[in-house]
């Protein structure tokens, strides 16, 4: 799980605000772009974050509720700017202040909350979204990568199954699919699997669909041979407050 449970009682101040910033800052622009929210649109670090928390629609409310928070007690607060100093930084563009950006994130925090309003779930656009959207896909996939550079082989070894619990292997499974489901059939996959950690060419004369697609009939046949059966219960590999948790 790379998501923490912001909900839990003994999370740090200002949760989902560290959240809403590493989105923001993880975005391939220059850092003075990355805070360009405007009436007209939002900025590529709210659309990453809007996608996500399609998984935990509870999510803007809080971050909301955070910003709020700052604003009432002023970013300049001791405890605010000590806080602040712990995350990713806030660059404000030419023209605007660092209250300004958050201010200009609330619209559409709220349109998410209060009005339906959604991104249309294209493929990650960072690092910290690919995480957040396909955890248990990038945990397959680095593991997988880890193995190939150690042994070179197009052979996925049972041994990667053994260091990854079942659950977490059906939901990387599933995730995948999710992937293959909004992955434009002319892009190349090549940036999927790095995105997904993947840090050198997939083995052999495999293309990264093949490897991805060999690395998902390895695994369904580990889940046959292990008898996996989902549990009644909230899916162990998601926090208990990401709706795929319920599925």
């Amino acid at each position: 799980m790379t998501q923490p449970d912001i909900f839990a009682p003994d999370t740090e101040w200002l949760p989902e605000l560290r959240q809403l910033l590493e989105a923001y800052c993880s975005v391939p622009v220059p850092a003075e772009e990355c805070f360009v929210d405007s009436e007209e649109c939002p900025s590529r670090g709210m659309r990453s974050y809007l996608r996500v928390a399609v998984y935990y629609p509870a999510r803007p409310f809080r971050a909301t509720r955070e910003i709020a928070e700052i604003i009432h007690l002023g970013i300049n607060h001791w405890d605010v700017s000590t806080c602040l100093a712990t995350m990713p930084p806030i660059i404000p563009p030419r023209g605007r202040i660092r209250v300004d950006c958050l201010l200009a994130m609330i619209p559409y925090l709220a349109a998410f909350e209060n009005e339906g309003y959604r991104e249309a779930p294209i493929p990650p656009d960072s690092s910290w979204e690919w995480r957040e959207r396909f955890p248990n896909l990038s945990i397959l996939v680095s593991h997988a990568a880890r193995q190939y550079l150690s042994t070179p082989n197009e052979a996925i070894s049972p041994l990667l199954f053994k260091e990854i619990s079942d659950h977490r292997i059906a939901a990387g499974r599933r995730e995948l699919d999710e992937l293959r489901g909004i992955w434009p059939a002319a892009r190349d996959w090549d940036e999927a699997t790095v995105g997904l950690g993947m840090t050198s060419a997939p083995p052999g004369q495999l293309s990264p669909a093949s490897w991805l697609a060999h690395l998902d009939t390895s695994a369904e046949r580990h889940l046959e041979a292990t008898g996996y059966k989902p549990a009644n219960t909230l899916h162990a590999a998601y926090p208990a407050h990401d709706l795929r948790a319920l599925l």
